[in-house]
């Protein structure tokens, strides 16, 4: 995906409803196939490793900087806790946020802006964490694990918390 770096990686690559950067739709694209070889390789019982942890963590990334814009569509379709009475910050401006910790393989940290795609996460206006193993929050994101079993920890606002969830997992295109 070297090539991706350049401006050719700008190029937008359409799925229909909204379209992403070729550097990202090639990260998708592995995940998918990743996600793929896996189910194919548990069905004939050959073990399967999953991505290295790097390839992992750009994986988890792709979904985390997706989240704000899923939790907003889910919104707009009555899936997710209305923003009203929020205050609501322009964009650019920080926002109520989730941490997103991911454990183990590709591990790391997110804040997700909860309210609105164009608000920056932020730390100072956290309201909620969740921590989750690398590989099972791509296995929620791949609709092989449900929203209820995911979270290994969680604490604090249980809506922004189960709207990332449901969010993460609704990412499935199964």
């Amino acid at each position: 995906m070297s090539f991706t770096g350049t401006t050719a990686g700008k190029r937008a690559v359409s799925y229909g409803d909204f379209e992403l950067p070729l550097h990202d739709a090639m990260l998708d694209r592995a995940f998918e196939c990743w996600v793929h070889a896996e189910d194919i390789a548990e069905a004939v019982d050959y073990p399967y490793e999953p991505p290295s942890p790097r390839s992992l963590n750009r994986m988890i990334d792709l979904a985390a900087r997706m989240l704000p814009a899923v939790l907003a569509e889910r919104r707009r379709h009555g899936l997710a806790a209305p923003a009203e009475g929020r205050h609501l910050v322009p964009a650019g401006d920080p926002g109520r946020s989730l941490r997103l910790e991911i454990e183990g393989h590709g591990g790391g940290e997110w804040l997700i802006p909860l309210d609105s795609p164009g608000a920056v996460g932020s730390a100072e206006r956290e309201v909620a964490h969740i921590a989750l193993d690398g590989v099972e929050f791509c296995h929620l994101a791949a609709g092989h694990v449900s929203p209820e079993e995911a979270a290994a920890g969680q604490l604090g606002d249980r809506e922004a918390i189960r709207d990332v969830l449901f969010a993460t997992a609704s990412m499935s295109r199964m």
